[in-house]
């Protein structure tokens, strides 16, 4: 597959108080030989964010990196802890 790319970037903001609430990142990648394909929509929320920084302190390619190891974190397989069965 070909790097990850942007498809869609939209902020929340709260209308009261016109703080930032999230950034909602669409990403999307392809196989060009196949059928295979990725299509995500990541929220970025305040605590995915660096210490001390919020969302109109970082570029919008802060925010999609950030998005990016999200969905990585999000799909990678997880080791399970190993059972015991009691019969």
């Amino acid at each position: 597959m070909n790097e990850t790319q942007l498809s869609s970037f939209n902020y929340q903001f709260d209308t009261n108080t016109g703080k930032c609430l999230y950034a909602q990142v669409g990403l999307h990648n392809e196989s060009a030989d196949s059928t295979e394909f990725i299509n995500a929509s990541i929220r970025v929320k305040p605590d995915d964010l660096p210490e001390g920084k919020d969302f109109m302190q970082l570029a919008m390619s802060d925010l999609i990196t950030i998005a990016k190891k999200k969905l990585a974190a999000d799909t990678a397989v997880k080791e399970e802890a190993p059972t015991t069965d009691k019969q």
